[in-house]
């Protein structure tokens, strides 16, 4: 929040500084967890079956929340919908655990994610860049060191690991790549995006997870050594997103132009 959820954003718009990355919509959409969601079914791209609520419905009446929440079944994960780096995220595996990540989960945020978990689940990322006429990177797969990729095995411990290129079959890194640009899109992406997904490790049915608006962005980080297997170093992949957001500034400049 405050950094890549479209309100600096918004004030560089409003102040008429070009900036790299995505704009104000794409930024609020890309936070919003629920937003997102809808915003990928209403494109017809496939997400994990979930249930999204706010504070005030679970004070009101929890027992109908819980209700809807069961027919995902078990396990699942509760997640704040406004939020990053897997904080106040939590596994449930069982009906005993979900009130109290529920409860954990409103500590980050008023509104709560609730998704079905995808059974022996390969999570995939895959780098963008762009604005209209984005591409995207081989795909990566985090080989995480804990049973998912939370918090603590993100930063804590140097347990997890990264395999670049992901060793999927053509077709799969095929249709990772191509609901990486719908899923931009449908955000109206600019600049730069990673896209993370869940691949069904029994059937290889590929699920959308979420899109990150703002990746990590050190020479270590997924986006960077994406594109650095696809063909484009550090130096080289900065230069672009800075001619990207200038592009962009200056076709806004144009229209504002115009319209006066």
């Amino acid at each position: 929040p405050f950094g890549e959820d479209g309100t600096v954003q918004g004030l560089l718009e409003m102040i008429g500084i070009a900036y790299v990355g995505n704009g104000v919509l794409a930024s609020a959409a890309g936070m919003d967890k629920a937003v997102m969601k809808m915003l990928f079914t209403a494109r017809g791209l496939p997400v994990c079956p979930w249930h999204g609520f706010v504070r005030s419905e679970w004070e009101a009446d929890r027992a109908a929340v819980l209700t809807r929440i069961d027919a995902l079944g078990l396990p699942l994960f509760v997640k704040p919908a406004n939020l990053g780096s897997s904080v106040g995220i939590s596994k449930v595996k069982t009906r005993a655990e979900l009130v109290p990540a529920i409860e954990m989960a409103l500590e980050f945020d008023r509104k709560i994610v609730v998704e079905a978990a995808v059974p022996k689940a390969r999570e995939i990322e895959c780098a963008v860049i762009g604005n209209d006429d984005a591409r995207t990177s081989v795909p990566g797969e985090i080989l995480p060191s804990r049973e998912f990729y939370d918090y603590e095995a993100k930063y804590l411990d140097d347990g997890s690991k990264t395999v670049i290129p992901a060793d999927l079959p053509p077709p799969l890194v095929a249709d990772v790549r191509r609901l990486s640009i719908e899923a931009f899109r449908a955000i109206d992406g600019s600049g730069l995006a990673r896209v993370d997904f869940l691949v069904n490790g029994e059937t290889g049915q590929v699920f959308l997870n979420e899109i990150n608006t703002l990746p990590g962005f050190t020479n270590i980080s997924m986006y960077s050594k994406m594109w650095e297997a696809t063909g484009i170093g550090y130096a080289a992949l900065v230069d672009r997103l800075i001619e990207l957001a200038l592009q962009r500034h200056r076709d806004k400049q144009r229209l504002k132009t115009s319209a006066l």
